[in-house]
């Protein structure tokens, strides 16, 4: 990870993690660049803290995970890296990046496949599907509402790129306090929002969000636990809308840029997932379609296509399993070269 803030890097880590710390003969770490002091004081590091460090000397590592990508001056061979991914993007950065020399990518899907091998530098790269880790062991969470409400959860992606419908949503006050008033609101920005290491954090945007009544502001890198306790999705280009598609829920889109996004059903482009529910191209609008989307549900099928092209075998429970057969089988290889 770079930063300690990166949540979400260790939400895609942590089912590995937790099978490798198991794991008989093998030390692991948690690396992190720009490692903060504090870091414990997020309470997903609980019991992992022992774990971390700053020794970003990766070349002298049998093996590193990754859910990010390695940039070049930061290793001199990427010959034992493993590249796992920390979500499904529709942004196009990831699939930019070059792989081909990254021992094993471990691909969700069919679309993360056929995105990255678009760009001829991918076009040999190694790679097997294995799923959605973070599909396979949801953690429960205690029942937050029990006043019968319907529960509306708003994920707004990271400020880059101009994908970020946060402002907009802000701007809205008094759709905020209608939709307050008729469901619980759980509003669950992408970590990076929290982040002063992140070029585009704003602190000012975070202290309106703390500010604003009548929502239940939440900071984690997973949040499936708040997925299983919503009924309806608001996003805009989040990579979490993909995660959501293992709930079979209704979804509404919050337009960043009204009039310039659409909805497209080329898997090239940034708003391929907008096909899988309503889009909303004016704040005031918001309400009205939450309430439509409840009551009627008309983008189901679709939604399953997607996911289906998007996550391999989505609901088996052994994408985990999966991973953790590639990473053994590179292992004793590794093993297996040193002996000979």
């Amino acid at each position: 990870m770079r930063h300690c803030g990166d949540l979400h890097y260790f939400a895609a880590l942590k089912p590995y993690l937790d099978y490798f710390i198991g794991r008989a003969g093998c030390t692991n770490r948690l690396i992190v660049r720009d490692l903060e002091p504090g870091c414990a004081r997020f309470s997903e590091y609980s019991g992992y803290a022992s774990l971390f460090t700053d020794d970003c000397a990766l070349d002298d590592y049998d093996l590193v995970l990754t859910p990010t990508h390695i940039r070049d001056q930061e290793i001199k061979s990427r010959a034992h890296v493993v590249q796992i991914f920390h979500g499904i993007s529709d942004k196009p950065f990831t699939y930019e990046r070059d792989f081909s020399d990254y021992r094993l990518c471990l691909c969700a899907g069919q679309r993360q496949v056929d995105r990255l091998q678009r760009h001829e530098r991918n076009r040999d790269m190694r790679w097997t599907m294995v799923g959605y880790p973070k599909f396979d062991r949801i953690p429960a969470l205690p029942k937050r509402y029990t006043n019968g409400k319907k529960t509306v959860i708003y994920c707004p992606t990271w400020r880059k790129g101009g994908f970020c419908s946060l402002e907009i949503f802000l701007d809205n006050a008094g759709v905020i306090a209608s939709l307050a008033k008729d469901y619980n609101l759980i509003v669950k920005p992408h970590p990076n929002i929290f982040n002063p290491a992140r070029e585009f954090f704003d602190a000012g945007l975070v202290e309106r969000l703390q500010q604003t009544p009548g929502i239940e502001l939440v900071r984690s890198g997973n949040v499936m636990p708040w997925f299983a306790q919503a009924d309806i999705f608001v996003g805009d280009i989040s990579a979490s809308g993909y995660e959501w598609l293992y709930f079979g829920r209704p979804m509404v889109f919050l337009n960043p840029q009204p009039g310039v996004l659409h909805a497209s059903p080329d898997m090239d482009a940034a708003t391929y997932l907008w096909q899988c529910g309503d889009i909303c191209d004016d704040g005031r609008e918001l309400h009205r379609l939450v309430a439509a989307n409840l009551h009627q549900d008309h983008h189901a099928e679709r939604r399953e296509c997607v996911l289906h092209y998007s996550v391999h075998q989505p609901r088996s429970g052994r994408a985990t399993a999966r991973g953790i057969a590639e990473i053994e089988a590179l292992l004793s290889s590794q093993a297996t070269e040193c002996l000979q």
